[in-house]
């Protein structure tokens, strides 16, 4: 059951997180809005035209609106630590936490209604990380000098379900077309078994698939698959339609270098049975988002233990160790969660390194704390 204590630290904690949350993603905001904003405002490349005021704040507007599912999964941590800190400063700053200490209260049990909300929180980033991002995962690959999808794009060699290889010359998102667009059809052995090819390609979503122009199949006629000639014994059959497991989205979705980042376990793992992604990158996102709440926890004990002190002592001193130690701890994280699906790493060491390296040290601070 809570205490009038433990009602009054919560109250004052989730003041202090919505604080936090607005300045931290307003900072986040203006910092790459300011780096990013010639790129808002580049001329069209179809028309060579300068986009107005209006369409310039509705782009940006659009963009950071779905950024935002982004940039509380990379700040969330930060943002609970940070409310955390200023809410037991503040109760030391007042001397409140001497009243709680003569009262009978321990240092751990000061922290106790902390950490619980802190948990708490970490459900919102499992819900953004797993429900929220994933819908908006074609929203948030969008360059920053692309919001409205006018760029053409190349397609090469995307897996489009069993043994299908779809590639297309050019790819615009805006229209939902694909232009010279070339499906390989292979056997369970990696042979070639056929080719689809048209000359445009319409995506249809009440049909899940892509409506031909000009489509035709051709088979081979020989085992040696020297050419696709048109032959009595190898003409090509035309084909209208397309059924096909990349919609407009995904296909815009892999353009971006991070896309693994924006699906969820599930869709990860339903790509990896397709053949899509392999498995040691999955197993990588996994361990991510497996230890990324735990990282999120060990910050926030990591930033706690500096201001859980019996004798007052200078907030400023405390904060300067809690912010060297804790921008230590979230820099390692930031950078494995970043290596994930880009480089040659060991699968589980980008997620598990901050926890081997920080947990141990944790434990030792708040076994020396003085009660």
């Amino acid at each position: 059951m809570l205490k009038t204590t433990d009602r009054y630290l919560l109250r004052s904690f989730i003041i202090n997180y919505v604080l936090a949350l607005f300045v931290m993603i307003s900072l986040y905001v203006t910092l790459h809005l300011f780096v990013n904003i010639d790129e808002f405002t580049e001329p069209d490349e179809i028309t060579d035209v300068v986009p107005s005021i209006a369409r310039v704040a509705r782009n940006m507007a659009s963009y950071y609106g779905y950024n935002l599912l982004l940039y509380f999964s990379q700040l969330s941590g930060v943002i609970t630590l940070f409310a955390a800190a200023l809410t037991l400063a503040r109760m030391q700053r007042t001397n409140e936490m001497t009243a709680l200490l003569a009262s009978g209260w321990s240092m751990y049990r000061i922290a106790v209604p902390i950490v619980a909300a802190g948990l708490l929180l970490n459900a919102l980033w499992v819900l953004d990380q797993e429900v929220l991002m994933p819908k908006a995962a074609h929203k948030l690959a969008r360059p920053t000098d692309d919001v409205e999808g006018r760029r053409v794009y190349g397609v090469w060699c995307l897996h489009d379900g069993p043994g299908r290889l779809l590639s297309a010359r050019r790819f615009y998102p805006r229209s939902l077309t694909l232009a010279n667009m070339m499906v390989l059809e292979r056997d369970a052995d990696g042979m070639l078994t056929g080719v689809i090819t048209a000359d445009a390609a319409h995506w249809d979503a009440s049909r899940q698939g892509w409506v031909l122009n000009r489509g035709r199949h051709r088979q081979p006629g020989r085992e040696s698959f020297d050419d696709f000639a048109v032959d009595e014994v190898n003409r090509p059959d035309t084909v209208t339609f397309h059924p096909s497991e990349l919609n407009p989205d995904e296909i815009l979705l892999r353009q971006s270098v991070q896309w693994l980042q924006f699906l969820s376990v599930s869709q990860l793992t339903e790509l990896q049975q397709r053949g899509v992604v392999n498995a040691t990158q999955v197993a990588q996102v996994r361990h991510m988002r497996f230890t990324a709440p735990i990282n999120n926890m060990l910050l926030l004990l990591l930033g706690i233990v500096f201001f859980l002190h019996r004798e007052p002592g200078s907030v400023i001193v405390q904060g300067g160790k809690a912010v060297a130690l804790c921008a230590t701890c979230f820099i390692i994280a930031f950078m494995g969660q970043n290596l994930v699906g880009s480089f040659d790493v060991p699968t589980a060491l980008p997620a598990w390194l901050p926890i081997l390296l920080f947990a141990p040290l944790c434990a030792w601070l708040y076994e020396a704390l003085r009660t």
